[in-house]
């Protein structure tokens, strides 16, 4: 069965197992596949759904406003997405959808600015040859504002953009490559004003200057695939506001004894 519970200065309140239809299975989700649950944060309760069918309803036991993070935990083989939508008053990220051909998605509805920071917990391992790419995408046209290639086969980071013919520009690829196959690395993501920065493991790493103007009006996330054998583990995504615009000593944020608050 699925048990709703919450947890209120560490002591457990009543659990929940009732579900929306009483013919319905007490737990559908099948060991070893994939499943999909959507929980949708309404005025007075959460509304979940598993695989497309509505389950259950969970009343909020403290306010909405408290929460601040999504924590899954126990035994999960591997996590595919955790995107977030806004509903009201119009959906934003438009579109929602599952798909399992990315190694992870990470949408927001949060609008970045400078002084954004993203952090990125993850760890490779399969193929030793493989690549991963990290793509920030503009959501209406699916264009890729920053492609963040880790090439493992040539030992190289490459960065670079599409214009508005999706054309790839000039590649970027100074700065060596701070990245350990099969051991967990902490990548720092941070917007300013004019350029990504990016630290790997509490080192800087590299700078991007923006190439199209007004970057910051359709960005809602990223997008991890892989390639060429290589598989991906995200543990762990952190968003956080540093209220600064120019992200100074972002880097401490990809140390891994570092907590992001």
């Amino acid at each position: 069965m699925i048990v709703r519970n919450a947890r209120i200065n560490g002591v457990w309140g009543e659990e929940e197992i009732q579900n929306i239809d009483s013919h319905s299975l007490s737990n559908p989700i099948e060991s070893g596949e994939f499943f999909v649950i959507y929980i949708l944060a309404c005025e007075e309760r959460f509304h979940i759904s598993i695989n497309n069918r509505p389950f259950c309803t969970f009343n909020y036991r403290m306010p909405l406003k408290a929460l601040r993070s999504i924590e899954i935990c126990e035994q999960i083989q591997v996590i595919k997405q955790v995107d977030h939508r806004a509903v009201f008053p119009y959906p934003w990220p438009a579109i929602q959808a599952s798909d399992f051909g990315k190694a992870f998605s990470n949408d927001s509805p949060i609008m970045f600015s400078p002084g954004h920071l993203i952090v990125i917990t993850a760890r490779c391992f399969d193929n030793k040859k493989g690549q991963f790419i990290i793509k920030f995408l503009d959501s209406d046209s699916k264009r890729e504002e920053m492609h963040f290639s880790v090439r493992f086969d040539q030992k190289a980071v490459v960065r670079n953009s599409m214009n508005k013919a999706f054309e790839f520009g000039q590649e970027e690829r100074h700065g060596g490559f701070p990245f350990v196959f099969n051991q967990q690395f902490k990548l720092a993501i941070a917007f300013t004003e004019r350029e990504f920065l990016t630290a790997v493991d509490g080192y800087n790493f590299c700078s991007y200057a923006y190439r199209t103007t007004n970057v910051f009006q359709n960005l809602v996330g990223f997008k991890v695939t892989c390639i060429n054998g290589l598989h991906m583990h995200v543990t762990g995504v952190d968003h956080l506001q540093m209220g600064d615009p120019s992200c100074t000593g972002f880097e401490k944020y990809s140390k891994h004894d570092y907590e992001c608050a």
